[in-house]
Protein backbone atom coordinates (compact mmCIF):
# COMPACT_ATOMS: atom_id res chain seq x y z
CA UNK A 1 0.00 0.00 0.00
CA UNK A 2 1.26 3.19 -1.11
CA UNK A 3 0.13 6.18 1.00
CA UNK A 4 0.90 10.29 -0.70
CA UNK A 5 0.32 13.30 1.35
CA UNK A 6 -0.86 16.74 0.40
CA UNK A 7 -1.16 19.30 2.48
CA UNK A 8 -3.16 22.75 1.45
CA UNK A 9 -3.20 25.94 4.08
CA UNK A 10 -2.65 23.36 6.39
CA UNK A 11 0.78 23.04 8.55
CA UNK A 12 2.09 19.32 7.75
CA UNK A 13 2.46 17.79 10.87
CA UNK A 14 4.23 14.41 12.65
CA UNK A 15 0.52 13.88 14.10
CA UNK A 16 -1.38 14.28 11.33
CA UNK A 17 0.62 11.89 9.14
CA UNK A 18 0.70 9.02 12.08
CA UNK A 19 -3.06 9.37 12.59
CA UNK A 20 -3.58 9.07 8.49
CA UNK A 21 -1.16 6.24 8.68
CA UNK A 22 -2.97 3.84 11.37
CA UNK A 23 -6.15 4.71 10.27
CA UNK A 24 -5.32 3.88 6.40
CA UNK A 25 -3.52 0.81 8.05
CA UNK A 26 -7.29 -0.66 8.41
CA UNK A 27 -7.81 -0.92 4.91
CA UNK A 28 -5.68 -3.86 4.51
CA UNK A 29 -8.36 -6.58 6.34
CA UNK A 30 -10.54 -5.17 3.53
CA UNK A 31 -8.37 -5.68 0.33
CA UNK A 32 -5.47 -8.39 -0.75
CA UNK A 33 -4.18 -6.87 -3.76
CA UNK A 34 -1.84 -3.59 -3.46
CA UNK A 35 -3.50 -0.23 -3.38
CA UNK A 36 -2.48 3.24 -3.93
CA UNK A 37 -3.93 5.84 -1.48
CA UNK A 38 -3.59 9.43 -1.59
CA UNK A 39 -4.81 11.94 1.03
CA UNK A 40 -5.56 15.56 1.04
CA UNK A 41 -5.98 17.56 3.79
CA UNK A 42 -6.79 21.31 3.51
CA UNK A 43 -8.54 24.71 5.24
CA UNK A 44 -11.35 26.04 3.13
CA UNK A 45 -12.63 29.18 5.13
CA UNK A 46 -13.85 28.01 8.58
CA UNK A 47 -14.36 24.20 7.63
CA UNK A 48 -11.75 21.48 7.86
CA UNK A 49 -11.82 18.99 4.74
CA UNK A 50 -10.04 16.06 4.43
CA UNK A 51 -10.15 13.82 1.09
CA UNK A 52 -8.79 10.02 0.82
CA UNK A 53 -8.42 8.82 -2.81
CA UNK A 54 -8.12 5.03 -3.08
CA UNK A 55 -6.71 3.53 -6.26
CA UNK A 56 -7.61 -0.18 -6.12
CA UNK A 57 -7.33 -2.77 -8.81
CA UNK A 58 -9.23 -1.18 -11.54
CA UNK A 59 -11.56 1.34 -8.92
CA UNK A 60 -11.11 4.48 -7.95
CA UNK A 61 -12.60 5.30 -4.26
CA UNK A 62 -13.05 8.57 -3.17
CA UNK A 63 -14.72 10.30 -0.03
CA UNK A 64 -14.93 13.97 1.40
CA UNK A 65 -15.40 15.10 4.68
CA UNK A 66 -15.57 18.45 6.27
CA UNK A 67 -16.17 19.41 9.24
CA UNK A 68 -15.15 22.54 12.17
CA UNK A 69 -12.05 19.79 13.50
CA UNK A 70 -9.75 18.14 11.36
CA UNK A 71 -9.39 14.87 13.16
CA UNK A 72 -13.20 14.49 12.71
CA UNK A 73 -12.90 15.04 9.19
CA UNK A 74 -10.14 12.38 8.91
CA UNK A 75 -12.16 9.76 11.02
CA UNK A 76 -15.35 10.42 9.20
CA UNK A 77 -13.34 10.11 5.64
CA UNK A 78 -11.83 6.89 6.97
CA UNK A 79 -15.32 5.53 7.83
CA UNK A 80 -16.51 6.61 4.35
CA UNK A 81 -13.47 4.63 2.19
CA UNK A 82 -13.89 1.64 4.93
CA UNK A 83 -17.41 1.35 3.82
CA UNK A 84 -16.86 1.49 0.03
CA UNK A 85 -14.12 -0.93 0.16
CA UNK A 86 -16.64 -3.17 2.75
CA UNK A 87 -19.00 -2.84 -0.20
CA UNK A 88 -16.79 -3.54 -2.92
CA UNK A 89 -15.00 -7.07 -0.98
CA UNK A 90 -18.72 -8.27 -0.81
CA UNK A 91 -19.57 -7.28 -4.29
CA UNK A 92 -16.47 -9.44 -5.20
CA UNK A 93 -17.33 -12.38 -2.97
CA UNK A 94 -20.31 -12.70 -3.59
CA UNK A 95 -19.62 -12.79 -7.31
CA UNK A 96 -17.20 -15.63 -6.89
CA UNK A 97 -19.11 -17.82 -4.25
CA UNK A 98 -21.58 -17.97 -6.97
CA UNK A 99 -19.63 -19.22 -9.44
CA UNK A 100 -18.00 -22.03 -7.13
CA UNK A 101 -21.14 -23.48 -6.04
CA UNK A 102 -22.59 -23.87 -9.35
CA UNK A 103 -19.10 -25.60 -9.97
CA UNK A 104 -19.63 -27.72 -6.92
CA UNK A 105 -23.15 -28.41 -7.90
CA UNK A 106 -21.89 -29.60 -11.69
CA UNK A 107 -19.87 -32.54 -9.73
CA UNK A 108 -21.99 -33.57 -7.07
CA UNK A 109 -24.76 -34.09 -9.10
CA UNK A 110 -22.94 -36.03 -11.48
CA UNK A 111 -23.92 -39.39 -9.88
CA UNK A 112 -27.59 -38.67 -8.96
CA UNK A 113 -29.88 -39.20 -11.87
CA UNK A 114 -32.04 -35.91 -13.10
CA UNK A 115 -35.52 -35.92 -12.16
CA UNK A 116 -37.21 -33.43 -14.56
CA UNK A 117 -40.95 -32.57 -13.41
CA UNK A 118 -41.89 -31.54 -16.41
CA UNK A 119 -40.85 -34.61 -18.42
CA UNK A 120 -42.98 -36.62 -16.04
CA UNK A 121 -46.15 -34.84 -16.87
CA UNK A 122 -45.63 -35.44 -20.30
CA UNK A 123 -44.88 -38.83 -19.98
CA UNK A 124 -48.19 -38.54 -17.97
CA UNK A 125 -50.23 -36.94 -21.12
CA UNK A 126 -48.84 -39.21 -23.53
CA UNK A 127 -50.09 -42.34 -21.88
Amino acid sequence: MTLSFAFRKIQATEALKDKISKKVQKFRKYVTYPIAVHVTLSLERTFQCAEITCHAEHRELVAVAKTKNLYESIDAVVQKIQGQLRKERERKKGHASGHVVLRKTAVLAADVPADIPHRVKKLRQAR
